[in-house]
């Protein structure tokens, strides 16, 4: 994108246990907070305190996966260590010409299952299950370009195409 273009809205996106494609996801699924682990620095010389970050260091991360109701699917899923992959088609705005394209947004996410909820049986209606992931690993691309990296186990953390942990790799 560029800064003419608009992000409108997500037309649409398919989640994917690994290769096989899921149905029966509920129409969203909310992307984690990212919060640094941070500590308090109030030394000598400066007024006052400071909450400072620790560089690529985050704090527990999980997404809870929603379905529409309980299914094979679903405990299959539950039962996967397989990657998480989101794939959406973002609808773009272009403010010079007023038309739209459409750009790939790919979401891959990998950890383990932390909690199932079967959801509830309901007549007539969704019982509305979900799998909650925890997050080692998760990585954000939008028209094939890396927006965002964060690999909990290999020490990487990339966001807005920049290495953020490649000098404390190279000093340790």
């Amino acid at each position: 994108m560029n800064r003419n273009e608009l992000p409108d809205k997500i037309n649409n996106f398919n989640v994917y246990d690994g290769r096989t494609c899921l149905i029966g996801i509920s129409s969203q699924i909310d992307l984690p907070e990212f919060s640094p682990l941070t500590d308090t620095l109030n030394v000598a010389g400066i007024a006052g305190e400071i909450e400072s970050e620790t560089i690529g260091s985050f704090g527990s991360m999980k997404v809870e996966i929603p379905f529409c109701n309980i299914s094979g699917d679903f405990f299959a899923f539950a039962a996967s260590t397989n990657p998480v992959i989101l794939r959406g088609a973002l609808e773009v705005f272009d403010k010079n010409t007023q038309s739209k394209r459409i750009s790939n947004v790919v979401i891959t996410i990998k950890g383990r299952t932390m909690n199932i909820k079967p959801g509830a049986l309901k007549k007539g209606g969704k019982g509305e299950p979900s799998v909650t992931k925890e997050i080692t690993y998760i990585k954000i691309v939008i028209d094939n370009a890396v927006q965002l990296e964060l690999d909990k186990l290999n020490s990487i953390f990339i966001m807005g195409g920049v290495d953020l942990y490649a000098d404390i790799r190279n000093a340790i």
